[in-house]
């Protein structure tokens, strides 16, 4: 068994919650490694990866044979699945995921171009301890806000988008917005679930908080219910129950980020406003709420 559907991102656009969710549907059976990124790696010649940037992605599975064993448990499950964000900015994903899985169903969700920035630029610097610093990161001048970094970059999502639909017909391509996962949950995974042909009356754990953002107030604390070895070594080992405790333990421990500034954002925007519109050409959308102001 090979997955009917793929979730390819975008990064910090509700993929975690969406995961967990789709998770705990008994039609549904989720790759137990959640960001398998299996399509996107590869290595040149000199074996270096073909894309990503080694401080900030892994990738935990690599062969065809593990990818494969991953979905040994999923007989009987109506819908089986997998979700990893880096499928959306790797330009060779489509591609792969067409030549294994052709009548697979890609799922993707959009998010608010500098807000995915911000909030990708703000798990960065918890990845890595490191305070966010207004008077440096809250300016046109910030490393992530530069039009040509990594964070603004995979915000542009039309081209991104696009190598999946030059691949896949338009009709297993669905994509929704981060806006509505906020607005309502619930309707926005019901949704999700008519999508994928299960039975989207079922309402899954909406309660329990997955992958929030912000800043914590104990780097010592985050940085322990974060770790991936610790994680690797305990997480098979836990009932759910207490996973979903120390994901509220680690909520507790994070406070909101400052907000952008209102002519930061604005001016930022700016620099994706090409894209957004054809990005929403592209996916049939009305996506003018992510326009800058005239």
């Amino acid at each position: 068994m090979l997955p009917t559907f793929v979730i390819i991102g975008a990064a910090k656009a509700g993929t975690t919650a969406l995961y967990w969710y789709l998770a705990d549907h008994p039609e549904v059976f989720m790759s137990p490694v959640k960001e398998t990124n299996y399509f996107a790696f590869g290595l040149d010649d000199d074996g270096r990866p073909l894309y990503g940037d080694p401080e900030l992605h892994r990738f935990p599975i690599r062969s065809f044979a593990e990818y494969e064993a991953l979905f040994a448990g999923s007989d009987g499950a109506l819908a089986v699945g997998e979700a990893s964000p880096i499928y959306l900015e790797c330009p060779q994903s489509a591609a792969r995921i067409r030549e294994v899985v052709p009548g697979a169903r890609i799922v993707c969700f959009l998010r608010e171009p500098v807000d995915r920035a911000y909030s990708d630029y703000l798990m960065y610097l918890r990845a890595r301890g490191r305070r966010l610093d207004p008077a440096r990161d809250l300016t046109p001048d910030a490393d992530w806000a530069g039009p040509e970094s990594h964070w603004m970059q995979i915000s542009r999502y039309h081209e991104a988008l696009s190598r999946y639909y030059d691949r896949f017909p338009r009709e297993q391509i669905d994509v929704f917005l981060f806006d509505d996962l906020k607005a309502d949950a619930a309707a926005c995974v019901r949704a999700v679930f008519a999508a994928l042909g299960v039975d989207p009356g079922f309402i899954p754990d909406l309660e329990t908080p997955h992958n929030i953002g912000g800043l914590p107030s104990s780097r010592t604390l985050e940085r322990v219910l974060t770790s991936r070895s610790v994680r690797k070594v305990v997480e098979p080992w836990i009932p759910r129950r207490v996973s979903d405790a120390v994901r509220r333990v680690r909520t507790k421990n994070l406070k909101k980020a400052p907000p952008l500034p209102d002519q930061l954002r604005a001016e930022l925007l700016r620099h994706f406003q090409d894209d957004i519109g054809r990005t929403a050409a592209l996916i049939g959308r009305n996506l003018d709420h992510w326009l800058p102001p005239a």
